[in-house]
């Protein structure tokens, strides 16, 4: 087909698809380079799942520029006004699509799993979290090699010039809608989970309700995926370029809320450094963090036999504040102990004269083996307890005594 010679009275959808492509790929790259400058210069923590979004961040770019080099060619615009050659360009854009899509949602949604362990502790939720994380790994890597392959010699879905065939285009939307069906069961699993994980920190219950919505924010490209399903069956349509328009929009918009949305989740502390920059908070939030670090990784979660090392650290707490309250509390009473402690024999007749000086020594000598003994029972305990908080939080409370003269 001959190109219009009046380029204005051509219907053309693709400046649409243009807009939306520069608004979340912008919204993309924002969200991960502040997400990326919080982890490495603010908590110092950066780890796999950030790399993951990075990468992420990157395929979605590519993808989002052979979308607008697709546009360029006729995306957006119906066959009967584009030549052959552009049909043929604008195709071959639309399957490095296909695949740049599949590598960006894969890796942004093991992303965002990868964020869920570093908070969850208990066996179920790590199980649940590596469950949605294999369904949505294995559904877009069927989905990325079936579409690479859908078509023999695989040039063949662009330039249909040359001798080969492709498989019904009925097997791509049928699994297209089952790829959608587990992204979204994945993403409303990434919304309801981080409730349950956030409510179990030790956290004080406004830090807990600020940090829910932030967690559920990675979860919101299933609205995308919503939107995007009644248009999937336009793969079928003999003016593709022109009916696939909608895929391609939802599907950018998918990719971007996913990275933005993600990204936006681990920003918290940039949040506090900006409320205490403009006076609304007291709290800098600028001291770097061991986020990420202390926690326990999910295979020692799911090796542990009991309890987790959240449980355990929250037990080593309270035995040290129950030691110091004991402590505070024996302190008296070693005190009256100290006061009280006489001599088994005081009770005996003194003896005469001539005996008094050996009798007083004897006193002397019990006394002093008395006081030897109770300070040894206080150096056992205070050993016991200081090994007991050692176990958990590395801290040594100590007790100091006396032993009067009379004792020595």
């Amino acid at each position: 087909m001959e190109r219009s010679k009046d380029p204005s009275s051509v219907p053309n959808r693709g400046p649409e698809l243009v807009a939306v492509n520069i608004a979340f790929m912008t919204a993309a790259l924002i969200a991960n380079f502040l997400r990326c400058y919080v982890r490495m210069t603010m908590v110092k923590a950066f780890g796999v799942d950030d790399w993951l979004m990075a990468v992420a961040t990157t395929a979605f770019i590519t993808y989002a520029s052979f979308s607008i080099a697709g546009v360029h060619y006729g995306t957006g615009r119906h066959h009967k006004d584009l030549s052959v050659t552009d049909i043929a360009t604008a195709r071959n854009c639309w399957w490095y699509c296909y695949l740049f899509y599949c590598i960006s949602m894969i890796l942004s949604k093991v992303s965002i799993g990868c964020l869920l362990l570093r908070i969850a502790f208990r066996k179920l939720h790590v199980w649940i979290i590596y469950a949605a994380m294999f369904i949505s790994v294995v559904a877009g890597t069927v989905f990325f090699f079936v579409t690479m392959f859908q078509c023999k010699p695989i040039s063949f879905f662009w330039n249909k010039r040359q001798p080969g065939q492709c498989i019904n285009m009925d097997v791509i939307i049928g699994l297209a809608y089952l790829y959608s069906t587990f992204s979204i069961i994945s993403d409303f699993t990434f919304a309801i989970l981080p409730g349950f994980l956030v409510w179990n920190l030790q956290l004080k219950p406004r830090t807990k309700i600020a940090l829910i919505p932030l967690l559920t924010m990675g979860c919101i490209a299933s609205s995308a995926v919503v939107a995007r399903t009644p248009y999937l069956k336009n793969f079928n349509s003999p003016d593709f370029l022109w009916s696939t328009l909608d895929i391609a929009t939802w599907s950018t918009v998918e990719q971007g809320l996913a990275i933005t949305a993600g990204s936006l989740a681990t920003l918290r502390p940039l949040f506090h450094l900006a409320a205490h920059k403009l006076g609304i908070s007291t709290r800098s939030g600028t001291r770097p963090s061991n986020y990420g670090m202390g926690s326990p990784s999910a295979s020692q979660v799911l090796s542990s036999p009991r309890k987790s090392s959240h449980a355990h650290n929250a037990m080593d707490s309270f035995k040290l504040s129950s030691v110091v309250e004991a402590q505070s509390s024996d302190e008296p009473k070693q005190e009256q102990a100290d006061t009280t402690v006489r001599s088994p024999t005081w009770y005996q007749p003194l003896p005469k004269i001539g005996g008094l000086n050996s009798h007083r020594m004897s006193v002397q000598k019990k006394n002093k083996v008395t006081g030897d003994n109770e300070s040894e029972k206080s150096l056992k305990a205070e050993s016991s307890k200081e090994s007991m908080d050692q176990d958990g939080m590395q801290i040594m409370v100590k007790k100091s005594f006396f032993i009067t003269d009379e004792q020595r």
